[in-house]
């Protein structure tokens, strides 16, 4: 048995089916050490002699392969796409490691070295946000599951990982102003997609599907039939401004046809994936220097539907939230309305103070004279 020591900790090494099992025993003393190393070795050679019905884990480089040939026949495009994204970061740190060998420990360590890593790309020093770093710990979360249920024996080391938390306040809310230069500057079909999202607060991937057998035209609705839970598949009532937009893109829809109003430009028969770099180039033009994600049209409609007065439970059907605390998340004042609110107040104390004054000499000019009345 080879145990030794590394800092307080003790280790063990030894070779099993060709391959090197090197792992700490999480004691301090190295007779539970070599205990520890002995029931590791026992509990192989129990898996390979068939008493536990289970399949030796997998390096995480082949895994991975595996689980994204699972995800594109499962999920949608979008959520595939981000796995992949996912899984490059995730061999960076994992691969040439068995799936059984990745620790709870190596999962906070990714976590704390890939939240200090520059940001691709990025033109000044930006780090990698929390929200990056969470999306990828789904992703490997995900992958565990998805060994477990194939019948390989591992424990998912992502369960009991604190996630980053996630500030409200980078939805943006874009102003009138905002809207006017960036429409103005938006190729097509962006500029439909854009203009489809502020009147609709429906999802960029949600418009991107829109059919033309979903839309009706009498009843002023579009009907999405996709999501995760049955809130998400709903109707959304449309505006004239929208309705017009659409009326045109069902015509071209026709003359092309594709079922689809915002058609791929590499293939009509499938959905436009992406306006990513349309969006940044809009941006660019427009000279917009507190930069948006297209998805904070969806938080502008949410937050002006507010303002608006219209009640949460309706915003929460057409936002196709399951309950009206989600709804909340997306419901932003912005800097004109908050202003537009403090204004408010100031004339309501302003009315109060007159109104007060106004009764206080009121109240002294009718004692006065009751006064006067009995002297005389």
């Amino acid at each position: 048995m080879a145990v030794y020591r590394r800092g307080k900790t003790w280790w063990y090494v030894f070779e099993f089916g060709g391959r090197k099992i090197q792992e700490s025993s999480g004691f301090r003393n190295k007779t539970a050490a070599i205990r520890a190393e002995a029931k590791r070795r026992t509990d192989l050679q129990e898996r390979r002699a068939g008493f536990v019905k289970v399949k030796q884990a997998p390096k995480f480089d082949v895994f991975a392969e595996e689980f994204l040939e699972w995800s594109r026949q499962q999920h949608r495009p979008k959520t595939y796409g981000l796995h992949a994204w996912n899984c490059k970061t995730l061999k960076r740190f994992f691969g040439g490691k068995y799936l059984d060998e990745i620790t709870t420990e190596m999962v906070e360590n990714f976590k704390s070295v890939r939240k200090h890593e520059a940001r691709k790309k990025a033109k000044d020093d930006r780090l990698v946000t929390g929200t990056t770093v969470n999306r990828a710990l789904e992703t490997l979360k995900a992958m565990f599951y998805q060994a477990e249920r194939m019948g390989y024996f591992v424990k998912n080391p992502v369960v009991g990982v604190q996630m980053f938390r996630q500030p409200l306040d980078s939805m943006r809310v874009i102003t009138f102003d905002e809207q006017a230069i960036y429409l103005a500057e938006a190729s097509q079909p962006l500029r439909d997609i854009a203009e489809t999202m502020l009147d609709t607060g429906l999802r960029p991937e949600e418009v991107f599907r829109i059919k033309a057998e979903n839309i009706d035209f009498k009843q002023m609705t579009i009907l999405n039939p996709f999501g995760k839970t049955k809130a998400a598949r709903r109707a959304i009532p449309m505006t004239d401004n929208v309705s017009a937009l659409l009326r045109r893109r069902t015509k071209e829809a026709e003359r092309l046809a594709t079922p689809f109003v915002f058609p791929s430009p590499h293939n009509v028969q499938t959905p436009i994936g992406s306006v990513k770099k349309a969006h940044q180039a809009a941006m660019d033009r427009a000279d917009i220097k507190d930069r948006f994600r297209l998805y904070d049209l969806r938080h502008t409609f949410a937050t002006r539907a507010a303002a608006s007065d219209m009640n949460l439970p309706t915003l929460a059907a057409i936002l196709g939230h399951a309950n009206i605390q989600m709804t909340m998340r997306y419901v932003h004042p912005a800097a004109e309305e908050k202003r537009r609110a403090i204004h408010k107040f100031e004339k309501f104390r302003a009315e109060a103070i007159i109104n007060a004054a106004a009764a206080q000499r009121s109240h002294g000019v009718t004692t006065k004279v009751t006064t006067l009345g009995r002297m005389n």
